[in-house]
């Protein structure tokens, strides 16, 4: 998933492109079959195709204790205003409305991990500090302050590679 072109949020910038060069990367170097590739970008991932890709499309795919899972996103993410939960942004997520316009990371995990994978791996190239890569911030009512998420434990058998911390930006 990769969405740099966002509804109503700043850009992503190279966010789509990413997301298509993990594409290629995971049927050439991971030897994955191009039809076990979905690869959502811009108005193609809005939060209905994003829950669909992975409670429908990927679930349907996993063999219990044989399947390695890849999972890449690209573009914007934020952390609830208590920093308790942390979303990925779909193209139509709404930063005032996290909760009802996004993908929460958990939610996520959870999905996979209960169709038990042999493996997950996942690439998380976001960040969660309400900034984006031009300075523009994600919250229209963003104040002076750092707000740092909560430190969050992944499911056992997950590997998450994460492009920043809760205090850092992603560029």
């Amino acid at each position: 998933m990769g969405i740099a072109d966002y509804k109503r949020l700043p850009d992503a910038v190279y966010a789509d492109s990413d997301a298509d060069v993990f594409s290629d990367y995971a049927q050439r170097a991971l030897g994955i079959s191009r039809s076990n590739i979905k690869t959502l970008t811009n108005e193609g991932a809005y939060r209905a195709d994003m829950l669909s890709a992975i409670k429908r499309w990927l679930r349907g795919r996993i063999e219990e204790g044989e399947t390695d899972v890849y999972v890449f996103y690209a573009g914007h993410g934020l952390a609830s205003p208590d920093g308790q939960d942390l979303y990925l942004l779909p193209y139509d997520g709404e930063s005032d409305l996290l909760e009802d316009t996004s993908l929460k990371r958990d939610e996520l995990f959870e999905v996979i991990a209960r169709a038990r994978p042999r493996s997950t791996t996942v690439f998380l190239d976001t960040c969660y500090s309400g900034v984006g890569r031009s300075e523009k911030t994600l919250l229209a009512s963003a104040r002076p302050i750092i707000l740092s998420p909560v430190r969050q434990a992944a499911p056992s058998g997950f590997t998450v590679f994460s492009a920043a911390s809760g205090q850092q930006i992603s560029s």
